[in-house]
């Protein structure tokens, strides 16, 4: 979903009209709503990718990956995970007595916020819906008593599909129990 269209189910819940008079009053507010959900999200949900990058002189610049790295989880070859250490800064990866060629980074990332009209959330299209949720809570915070009684009934509806979320999205290996003997 667009920026737009996750608008409009916001103000298609609160009852507010969605026309092109009325969108540009609440776009700024709400647009505000939903990066603060895309943030509680990616730290509640820590989405991760799995990108091929190209080692050079023993090293990884992390910034020609497509998303912003928050945290390595691993660097595979052929199906196998290699040991890394970070640079003297946190955008280089060393890898020691590893030949130059193409791996896979697996890593954290963190979504780039919504700005304009057309922007999609980098996250899965699961948690589209979860967005929409917490607009309308906050939106709904701001209100009367009767819109704070709904404001916590879609927040904590917002927490509850948050947690299942979190238990299909999870990290490739988190569970796993490797051997490598």
């Amino acid at each position: 979903m667009t920026l737009t269209e996750l608008i409009n189910l916001a103000l298609a819940e609160l009852e507010h009209p969605s026309d092109t008079a009325a969108l540009p009053l609440w776009r700024e507010k709400l647009t505000g709503f939903a990066n603060d959900a895309i943030d509680d999200l990616t730290r509640s949900l820590r989405p991760w990718r799995r990108d091929p990058a190209a080692i050079a002189n023993g090293t990884i610049d992390l910034a020609t990956l497509p998303r912003t790295v928050s945290k390595v989880l691993g660097v595979e070859r052929g199906g196998l995970r290699m040991p890394f250490y970070y640079g003297p800064n946190t955008m280089m990866l060393h890898l020691k007595g590893v030949q130059d060629g193409p791996v896979h980074v697996v890593y954290r990332y963190l979504p780039n916020a919504l700005s304009q009209p057309t922007d999609v959330p980098e996250l899965p299209s699961a948690c589209h819906p979860l967005i929409v949720l917490y607009m309308v809570a906050r939106f709904e915070m701001h209100n009367d008593a009767q819109g704070l009684n709904h404001a916590n009934t879609v927040m904590a509806l917002y927490e509850r599909r948050k947690r299942r979320l979190r238990m299909d999205m999870d990290e490739p290996a988190g569970y796993a129990i490797l051997n490598r003997y």
